[in-house]
């Protein structure tokens, strides 16, 4: 299979790749496209900070970096140069590793070289590659990625062949391995890697292709000492970059021979070492140029490099590469001259000025300082996709900072940091969690996935909404107790694959008050399962009262063709003009058009789910609950307010439930014995766990202000009605009773009390008019 091709296959839920050089049009253009039309969302991007930062000063920053892929700057001491591609799936994967680079060169102008391993049940040994191509990864994320460990973690969750606590990715030196993944080791260099692979097979040739090459041979030197100073051929361009002719004499048995004709006119790109032993021919295809830097790697100030190895019998080797007839092409004299003229050094990273990381996440944007900064930094102008200035983060030298950012107001794609001297950094990629949380997920199948994609696309509130929520977490039980979870060893960036502990809620403030007086991140998206039930109620919740920005959703939807719109069935019966107000007989007040039967039995079914929940409340007293309960109780309610009858005039045939009626379906009466569970004589919040995760804290001001909104709207309504007037005193206790409550959390942590206010805004939207509330809710 061709490099191009393999993006396209499907049964692929992730793919972790790795670059030198970043071409965020080509790879948007070409890979990017293809994986997720192939159904691979999940996907992650490493790429030199140097090259990243020079690609966004050139070109600006990608369409979709951020949003739909998560694109991450790595750093090493030299370069961070391997080029990895891992695509993983539930019951196949292919690793492939060689010299290309995500540009459009990389991708499809030079002639390059790429290896490749395959897992299935029938290759169950090669899963070792995987594991230690993921544990190798993990050494390069930077310590403030917060997207990474989730990544993560749905690909371990999606594919468990890769689970396995016992693994270890020390580099094995016995000799005896057929195939074997290279990289840079902090205990082993790669030529010491090539060194043990080859074991005691006594070499006779070297081989050695490769583009670039340090002005003293000290890589070529290196190599034939460690392989017993073979003979050795070096392949290169006639044309290309050159070589350090005179540096020749140094080392014995040395030709040079043009492999220009195997070219085809393109840059030969490729990095090749063949080794030909006495019993075996040893190939190393990877990233490495035949350079001091990527042979020896970072531990002496070099580069990060990754290679495949592969044993292969005596005299196979050149044959099944093309390069057979290497020696009937030698370099003339005059060639060589040419060469020493025309020599270019290898790679090296542009110097451009790197402006650190960007995360957006529950309506605030966070900047961190990169680790170098060549003045003080004063401000992070923040532009929105199609390149117009946004807001300005003030920093004043400080090493991190943040910003609100209203829900309703355009999400910032990209920032530029400026610094007191008067420069500017490169553009900074905004990581934008909430999409990211959204836009990744793997496909689900069956049942999961008719589930997932009605929540996606449901556009009213309905009580359908509970039976997803039951249905997704079913399975989600069916799941936990179908696969064991290995517990996972101690390493920074292996906590993605735990089951995560959880604390008390008053310890989760504490501790999330203490960090944020400090001004330190706290447990951004770190732990959590963005497909997990809870999550997917949650945004379906916050989509429908208008909780998301709509430029960015509404432009990425097109130009990746989204999933087509699934129509979301309601549970109860609706006429044509469900929705829309009626211009009513005259008498002030429009009649449903369905049965009056059917009204009531629909009506009667709110009723029943709150006993239901009243049913499970109980069941839990006294006992620590999730904020599956706070988003099942605000679901609830937002579904009542959706189908509540006004105060007076015009409502439409869904809005069933009255304002009061002897039968106790009334929508106030139904809100009130709802609160009543969670802030009356026994409050939630006091047996509340939760995850160290800041989208917990999300959920829990998400149903505050849902359950102070809908008390507020609940009284509004029985002040209006001379019939419920016996439900006012409770509902005023209730609001009281609330209030207390709700200000000793806003009082904490001023990005609370304004997320709060957010939403209240946004509900005011939602219903206010609908129930004729107005001037009730703000009396």
């Amino acid at each position: 299979m061709k490099y191009f091709d393999a993006f396209g296959e499907g049964g692929f839920h992730s793919a972790f790749m790795t670059t030198y050089a970043f071409g965020s049009l080509a790879f948007e253009d070409i890979p990017f496209p293809k994986l997720r039309g192939a159904g691979c969302r999940n996907i992650v991007v490493l790429a030199d900070t140097g090259m990243v930062n020079q690609a966004f000063s050139d070109f600006g920053p990608p369409r979709f970096a951020g949003t739909s892929y998560h694109l991450i700057k790595a750093a090493a001491p030299g370069a961070f140069h391997p080029k990895i591609t891992m695509l993983l799936g539930e019951s196949k994967a292919r690793l492939m590793v060689g010299s290309a680079n995500l540009t459009a060169l990389g991708l499809g102008g030079n002639k390059e070289q790429v290896a490749s391993i395959t897992w299935s049940s029938d290759a169950p040994e090669n899963a070792k590659f995987f594991m230690s191509a993921l544990a190798y990864l993990r050494r390069y994320i930077p310590a403030d990625d917060q997207w990474f460990p989730v990544s993560l973690q749905r690909a371990l969750r999606s594919s468990p062949w890769l689970r396995d606590d016992s693994f270890n990715p020390a580099f094995s030196t016995e000799g005896t391995e057929a195939l074997n993944l290279l990289f840079d080791r902090p205990e082993i260099s790669i030529l010491n890697q090539i060194i043990a692979c080859v074991g005691d097979d006594p070499i006779e040739r070297l081989v050695v292709v490769s583009p670039y090459w340090d002005s003293k041979l000290e890589g070529v030197a290196r190599l034939k000492a460690g392989l017993g100073n073979p003979v050795t051929d070096i392949l290169i361009e006639d044309d290309a970059n050159g070589f350090p002719v005179s540096e020749l004499p140094r080392l014995s048995d040395v030709a040079l021979f043009d492999i220009s004709p195997n070219a085809a006119g393109r840059f030969l790109h490729a990095k090749l070492i063949i080794a030909v032993g006495e019993a075996f021919d040893h190939v190393v295809s990877g990233s490495m140029n035949c350079t001091f830097p990527a042979l020896i790697g970072p531990t002496l100030g070099g580069n990060a490099e990754a290679a495949i190895y592969k044993r292969v019998p005596r005299g196979s080797a050149l044959e099944a590469l093309g390069l057979a007839d290497y020696a009937t092409c030698p370099f003339e004299k005059e060639q060589l001259a040419r060469l020493e003229e025309t020599f270019e050094e290898i790679e090296t990273t542009p110097p451009s000025v790197d402006g650190g990381l960007l995360i957006l996440q529950g309506g605030k944007v966070t900047w961190t300082a990169p680790m170098k900064l060549p003045s003080d930094p004063l401000s992070v102008q923040l532009y929105d996709r199609d390149g117009e200035a946004l807001a300005l983060i003030n920093i004043g030298g400080a090493k991190s900072a943040s910003l609100s950012i209203a829900p309703t107001s355009p999400r910032p794609k990209y920032g530029v940091l400026a610094f007191a001297e008067g420069t500017a950094s490169a553009p900074i990629q905004v990581a934008d969690l909430d999409y990211l949380a959204v836009t990744t997920l793997p496909p689900q199948k069956g049942r999961k996935k008719r589930l997932m994609d009605t929540l996606a696309e449901a556009i009213h509130e309905d009580l359908a909404l509970i039976e997803a929520l039951n249905q997704l977490e079913a399975i989600e039980d069916e799941e936990r107790s179908s696969l064991s979870i290995p517990k996972a060893k101690p390493h920074a960036q292996e906590e993605a694959a735990r089951e995560y502990a959880v604390l008390p809620y008053e310890e989760f403030i504490r501790a999330r008050t203490l960090a944020n007086a400090k001004g330190k991140p706290f447990g951004l998206y770190l732990n959590s399962r963005h497909d997990r039930a809870v999550n997917l109620v949650s945004q379906c919740l916050n989509q429908m009262i208008g909780l998301v920005g709509p430029d960015l959703a509404e432009s990425e939807e097109k130009d990746l063709q989204a999933i087509s719109a699934v129509d979301f069935r309601t549970t109860e019966p609706q006429s044509v003009e469900d929705g829309q107000q009626e211009s009513g007989d005259g008498s002030g007040v429009s009649r449903p058009s369905v049965a009056p039967s059917q009204v009531l039995a629909t009506a009667k079914k709110f009723q029943e789910a709150v006993i239901a929940f009243e049913k499970r409340s109980k069941a839990l007293a006294d006992k620590r609950i999730s904020t599956s309960e706070m988003v099942r109780l605000r679901a609830l309610m937002q579904i009542i307010l959706s189908h509540a009858q006004p105060i007076a005039g015009p409502y439409s045939a869904s809005q069933i439930l009255p304002v009061y009626t002897a039968d106790a379906y009334d929508w106030p009466r139904l809100i009130g014995r709802l609160l009543q569970l969670h802030f009356g004589a026994s409050r939630a919040l006091q047996n509340l766990a939760v995850e160290n995760d800041e989208a917990e804290q999300q959920r829990v001001i998400e149903y505050l202000a849902l359950s102070n909104w809908a008390s507020q709207a609940a009284y509004g309504a029985v002040m209006a009605n001379k019939k419920a007037a016996s439900l006012r005193l409770p509902l005023q206790r209730l609001m009281a009773a609330l209030k207390t409550q709700t200000e000793a959390i806003l009082s904490l942590v001023e990005a609370d009390r304004t997320y709060f206010d957010e939403l209240s805004v946004q509900l005011d939207e939602r219903f206010e008019r609908r129930l004729g509330l107005a001037k009730t809710i703000c009396a």
